[in-house]
């Protein structure tokens, strides 16, 4: 599903990700870990195109140009953020709405011309947004404005968003961040449900162990932007650079 290969990220004379390469398979759940500041976040950013890098990443075996974010949405890459990027001012409802735009029907000619296809598209956006918000249990508050809701639900609404865009790979930035063990649970249970009701593939960007050991076939461990493991959750958990690098050398 996705191949990145030999990515690399530069700040002025700072190199933030040095050559990292990754697979993600068809419903893999592929776990990036490491310390603060080891360059996971900026490698997520490099694959959306949010930061220049050097590299090739490839999606179905399509090469996708790097530094342009619209490149791999395209092609069915969506992302979330370390923080909910949630409008306070819209509904929960509409902030699903914003990822579906439908442009295609949305135009002037259309409004005059096929409006009743129109209508059938803009109501179809609206069913599909509503579906969205009740699989992550959002469906009560549908037409609560965003500023209203709690941190974990805004958490809820931000993977409400890209279920409804029907991602074929998904790039979660720590998901689970500022939740508590209920709703650490609750995601998980999510997510494995997402994966077994054919949902996308996952790079999971996460600090909590449990969690990563919960969902991941395999996981990728990062230091100051260099590759030092990967493999099954155990084998990785037992390398001692990957505990020499949370804990420190004894």
């Amino acid at each position: 599903m996705l191949e990145a290969t030999d990515i690399t990220v530069r700040f002025g004379g700072v190199v933030a990700v040095n050559g990292v390469s990754l697979t993600v398979g068809d419903h893999e759940i592929v776990g990036l870990i490491g310390p603060n500041g080891s360059g996971k976040s900026t490698f997520i950013n490099a694959l959306t195109g949010l930061v220049k890098a050097s590299g090739t990443v490839k999606v179905d075996g399509r090469r996708i140009a790097l530094g342009r974010p619209g490149g791999v949405s395209r092609r069915g890459v969506l992302r979330t953020f370390q923080t909910p990027q949630v409008d306070d001012r819209l509904t929960c409802l509409e902030n699903v709405l914003v990822g579906l735009p439908g442009r295609d029907l949305r135009t002037l000619p259309v409004a005059w011309f096929r409006r009743p296809a129109m209508l059938r598209a803009e109501r179809a956006r609206w069913e599909r947004a509503f579906r969205a918000l009740e699989f992550v249990g959002l469906s009560r508050k549908a037409h609560v404005e965003g500023g209203a809701i709690s941190y974990g639900e805004r958490r809820r609404l931000e993977l409400a968003r890209v279920y409804a865009g029907e991602p074929r790979l998904l790039l979660l930035d720590e998901p689970a961040a500022g939740l508590n063990h209920r709703e650490t649970a609750g995601l998980v249970e999510l997510l494995t449900r997402w994966r077994d009701d054919g949902g996308p593939s996952l790079l999971l960007v996460e600090h909590k162990i449990d969690f990563l050991e919960s969902l991941c076939h395999r996981m990728i461990v990062l230091e100051l932007g260099s590759q030092i493991a990967a493999g099954e959750p155990a084998a990785v958990w037992a390398e001692a650079r990957v505990v020499d690098a949370y804990l420190g050398t004894l």
